[in-house]
């Protein structure tokens, strides 16, 4: 399964200290990324990473309401050795060439109180779109140096690749994937 770890989920539950209208972040694409773990021959766990994690959060800490659209580039993979690398984009697996991109789109945002605890949302991969839940493990919200305003947040979910379509040497690698996302954005300018 993917435990997705969607640090832009995250980003909300301390936005409500920073803003008491709708705000709108963007995900900085250089300090956010996509990490993943599964295990391979039933023994081994393979972790690696996607760059070029995007996307837009909108908040309102107010309301408790908001979305969340993050882009994740599959190309981008990464898990320190470059033949595997190119399988993992090749057919067999990711097929980036069809699906070159993850995307995630929240369709609720879970609170306790003014914390945000959860997101449900739709995750495509590999072409195909199914309802995940991730669990918020993560947030902090600040100034930096300059007066911007932003947040750092990390969610977690778990998936399992085959109901994406993805099942190809499903006893030698995995059908749990571990996800996890860890997203830094800031506020847009008005």
């Amino acid at each position: 399964m993917i435990r997705a770890a969607f640090a832009a989920g995250l980003l909300f539950a301390g936005v409500g200290e920073i803003a008491a209208a709708p705000e709108v972040f963007q995900v900085e694409p250089e300090a956010s990324s996509a990490q993943f773990a599964v295990t391979h021959f039933g023994v081994f766990k393979q972790r690696g990473r996607f760059g070029g994690t995007q996307g837009t959060i909108i908040f309102d800490a107010t309301q408790q309401s908001g979305s969340i659209e993050l882009v994740i580039d599959a190309t981008s993979i990464d898990t320190g050795w470059h033949a595997r690398d190119a399988w993992l984009r090749g057919e067999d697996m990711f097929d980036v060439a069809h699906y070159p991109v993850v995307q995630f789109r929240s369709t609720k945002l879970v609170f306790d109180k003014a914390r945000l605890t959860g997101i449900a949302g739709l995750l495509t991969l590999h072409g195909v779109t199914r309802s995940i839940e991730l669990k918020v493990e993560r947030m902090e919200c600040g100034s930096e140096t300059g007066a911007r305003e932003g947040c750092g947040a990390g969610a977690v979910s778990t998936i399992r690749r085959s109901q994406f379509g993805m099942d190809y040497a499903l006893g030698l690698v995995g059908d749990e994937v571990e996800l996890s996302l860890q997203v830094t954005a800031h506020r847009r300018p008005q």
